[in-house]
């Protein structure tokens, strides 16, 4: 994090949200000061996208504050960091209960090391597949707010690693049995989900 990047609300008393979010009604507000300057991004809860609905960039509330620029200039908007705030805004939605509709990316995985993690990637890459993405790749790295060659590194590892599976020559389209096996207990903790939510 740039070192004028500072988060400016703290987190909410149940230690829910991180440092910097909190819940307004049906909004989730981060905000934060750049350069002097008060930065507030809102994302609604039941939104039926991904990102942010607003951005908002007001001066200090105290007059005497000294900004760091003169007004709102292109380096300040360049040190709003929109892929991390992007990123939080869908895990905390998620976490909250709320998603951008199925075709909605449900895992979230900044880091992809072990098998299991490779596993989670592979089924959520083949989702994206499965629903008729022409290009799941560049959906996973916007979701996940990393760079499409990440992702792309990741999804050739996680076939070479014996995850995924596809025909010669063209991109997989399926989970091998070794994905299913490191998934099994997951599945299984969705039926249990969808039957205590049905009752």
């Amino acid at each position: 994090m740039p070192r004028y990047f500072r988060l400016v609300t703290k987190a909410s008393s149940g230690g829910e949200l991180p440092e910097g979010w909190r819940l307004d009604g049906d909004r989730l507000v981060h905000e934060a000061e750049l350069h002097g300057w008060k930065l507030t991004v809102v994302s609604f809860l039941d939104a039926p996208w991904d990102g942010p609905t607003s951005l908002c960039i007001e001066p200090p509330d105290d007059p005497d504050v000294t900004v760091g620029t003169d007004g709102i200039t292109a380096e300040l908007m360049r040190s709003i960091s929109l892929a991390e705030i992007r990123r939080t805004a869908k895990e905390l939605r998620a976490r909250l209960g709320h998603s951008a509709g199925e075709t909605a990316v449900a895992a979230v995985l900044h880091r992809v090391e072990t098998e299991r993690e490779y596993a989670l990637m592979a089924r959520e890459y083949v989702h994206l597949v499965q629903q008729g993405y022409r290009s799941p790749i560049t959906r996973l790295a916007s979701a996940w707010g990393l760079s499409r060659n990440t992702i792309s590194g990741r999804v050739r590892r996680a076939r070479a690693m014996g995850f995924l599976d596809g025909p010669p020559g063209k991109p997989a389209d399926r989970l091998t049995d070794k994905a299913r096996r490191h998934l099994e207990g997951d599945d299984a903790r969705d039926s249990e989900r969808g039957r205590i939510g049905g009752r």
